[in-house]
């Protein structure tokens, strides 16, 4: 009721313009644009980035398992959709590598289900496979808008940086392998398993095609060599954005000189001319398998939205903006259900590109507009030029983009700062490239999960002590000097305690009292009196922990051991007050800080001591011994003056 009212309240008191906004992104940053200063930079920017995008989209389509014209369909309508309503302003919508592949491997596998395969059915394969990626784009888009509705943009938190690491470097690597029947120049048959492909390419070696192999090499290291310029001197950083199209425009040049076509280099072949065709009515009927084709749908969601929030996020801080993550699901939605009315497959914000796009100096989604007007453009001019492109250039674009993918950093910094980071990104890397895309993503999601409730089922607690000198009590592994009491075990609980944890809090503080008794044991002390629970960085129980909690004070008590509680947090204290927790254990049990628990407990010790000894006539005869200087005092009784002054000393401090 509490949210109810407070999401009516955030509504009532948004007007036309703040609704403006929040329907159509594109006006926030529409309003205060300065079209005097930033136009041309958001020109400059899109006209880069159009260079860029026109042979990379057609290589990611080929990828993809579709026509390369896909792939130019694909960075036009959704990149002037995402520009209204997207929510970043220098993110680079359009094809991308691993959403090519997952799409590849998804749809050949949904359609070996129905067998349906190239051979079967060899005049209908392209058509089916066209018309699946499409449903496929629709479902995407309207999955995406409608986790943005529900606000689940939060969901990306749950992977970690090591599982996405992990698995983005082996998708890269099975992308890699994947296009290298082009560039040796023979048909490989498709696997996303690093062992079948290696086998694939190996088995069918004798038709290796030298004059492909050149060519494909050849523009692997200019692409690479011009990239590795334009990141190493500033100066130069126009020519990362001009590689692929550079490297295009000399090997058509080549092919139409040389007739390479006809000398055994296979080219792209016939391009359709003009814009994409209205496909909503190839949305339905989905004529395949479809908890198969869902989870391809799901794998792209998933990718797809990691991939462009982690990048989105990354330049709206260096813009210092603030990007809303479930408005980003909306617009990548948005993106891909325009897509799907115009002849698209799946899109997502690309890494390189958008780089490219900040770098170049974009400042709002006008230069993304600039960008889809130069693929039109090509689409509507140009496409005879790209016809003779050789299709081992296309494979070494889709090469040289992935290379950078293969986070071989990240696992050195791993390995030197967190090994079991490190396990976790191997195993994500190696499932990836062993059992492929989907399962490996599936591994990553798995791990990632593991580890969240790993961290929650056993959350981190501290023994304490105090701090010489002073009322802080930190982690005595921490605080080696700090000071412990005899008698008290204080233990500090780092998270909040629910039923996934509560076991665990149990046996540690178990172990706590254990260890803290055979300490006293060895030393001939008294046993545990007091457990104080350190709780300010508890910020929820939930009803398991406060009748573990009920069950450990029931405990204690009948082994005359004390518990107390610090500085819960309001929300707890109340929780604490409804079970009935605070009545059974006390108010007075319950303090503002550490310190102040300590105390009280000193204090009990004391008094209690004061009391037995009071009820065995030994206190009278200790002080009676003090009179009598003839009569030295016997060793139990010296011993438990000594004792009596040291707890006397310490609540005085």
């Amino acid at each position: 009721k509490k949210t109810k009212g407070r999401i009516q309240e955030a509504n009532a008191n948004r007007n036309c313009d703040d609704w403006m906004g929040i329907l159509l992104p594109m006006y926030k940053w529409l309003k205060v644009y300065n079209w005097r200063t930033t136009l041309i930079q958001d020109v400059i920017a899109g006209l880069t980035v159009g260079i860029m995008i026109v042979p990379q989209s057609m290589s990611y389509a080929k990828l993809a398992g579709l026509p390369v014209e896909y792939g130019l369909y694909s960075a036009l309508m959704p990149v002037y959709a995402y520009a209204l309503f997207g929510s970043s302003r220098q993110l680079a919508v359009g094809p991308v590598a691993l959403i090519s592949l997952l799409l590849s491997t998804g749809l050949a596998h949904t359609l070996e289900k129905d067998n349906i395969t190239p051979e079967s059915n060899p005049d209908d394969y392209d058509q089916i496979y066209s018309k699946l990626a499409v449903q496929v784009a629709f479902l995407v888009g309207i999955i995406n808008i409608g986790m943005g509705l529900l606000r689940l943009g939060f969901v990306t938190i749950f992977l970690s940086h090591a599982v996405i690491s992990g698995f983005t470097s082996g998708a890269a690597v099975i992308i890699g392998m994947s296009q290298l029947k082009y560039i040796l120049g023979y048909d490989v048959e498709r696997s996303d398993r690093l062992y079948e492909l290696l086998h694939n390419i190996f088995k069918e070696i004798e038709h290796f095609n030298w004059k492909t192999f050149l060519m494909g090499t050849s523009s692997i290291l200019a692409l690479v060599s011009l990239k590795h310029v334009g990141k190493t001197y500033p100066k130069y950083k126009w020519v990362r954005a001009m590689g692929p199209l550079t490297v295009s425009a000399l090997t058509i040049l080549i092919s139409f000189v040389a007739d390479i076509e006809d000398r055994g280099v296979p080219t792209v072949g016939k391009i359709p001319k003009g814009l994409p065709s209205f496909t909503v009515d190839l949305w339905t009927p989905i004529n395949a398998d479809m908890g198969t084709l869902m989870t391809t749908v799901i794998s792209i969601v998933i990718v797809g939205f990691m991939e462009s929030i982690a990048i989105a996020k990354q330049l709206a801080s260096k813009h210092k903006y603030e990007l809303d993550s479930s408005m980003e699901l909306i617009g990548l939605g948005m993106a891909n259900f325009a897509g799907a009315m115009f002849q698209s497959y799946p899109v997502t914000g690309s890494f390189s590109r958008s780089a490219v796009n900040n770098e170049s100096g974009a400042q709002s989604g006008i230069s993304g507009m600039v960008t889809a007007t130069i693929v039109g453009f090509v689409l509507l001019f140009l496409t005879a030029i790209f016809e003779k492109m050789p299709l081992s250039v296309l494979a070494a674009i889709v090469i040289s983009g992935v290379l950078g993918l293969i986070d071989y950093e990240e696992a050195i910094y791993l390995w030197k700062v967190h090994k079991f980071d490190f396990g976790v990104w191997s195993i994500a890397c190696a499932g990836t490239m062993l059992l492929g895309v989907e399962i490996g993503l599936a591994i990553a999601v798995g791990v990632s999960l593991l580890l969240v409730t790993y961290e929650s089922a056993y959350p981190h607690t501290a023994q304490l002590g105090r701090l010489p000198g002073t009322t802080v009590y930190r982690n005595v592994k921490q605080y080696p000097e700090a000071e412990r009491y005899d008698g008290i075990v204080l233990v500090r609980i780092d998270a909040p305690i629910y039923f996934a944890n509560t076991q665990n809090v149990r046996e540690k503080l178990a172990k706590y009292e254990r260890l803290a008794e055979e300490e006293l044991i060895a030393r001939g002390k008294d046993s545990v009196k007091f457990i104080i629970l350190e709780l300010s960085p508890v910020s929820h129980v939930d009803t398991s922990a406060l009748h573990i909690l009920h069950d450990m004070y029931a405990n204690y008590k009948d082994r005359g051991i004390g518990l107390c509680f610090s500085n819960p947090s309001v929300a707890v204290m109340e929780r604490m007050r409804l079970s009935g927790l605070v009545d059974e254990v006390g108010i007075d049990r319950f303090f503002v800080t550490m310190h102040d628990a300590v105390d009280f407990c000193l204090k009990e010790m004391d008094a209690d001591v004061m009391s037995r000894m009071e009820s065995d006539g030994e206190y009278q005869n200790m002080l009676s011994s003090d009179d009598d200087e003839d009569s030295p005092p016997s060793p139990d009784l010296a011993q438990k003056k000594e004792d009596s002054a040291e707890k006397l000393d310490l609540v005085a401090s």
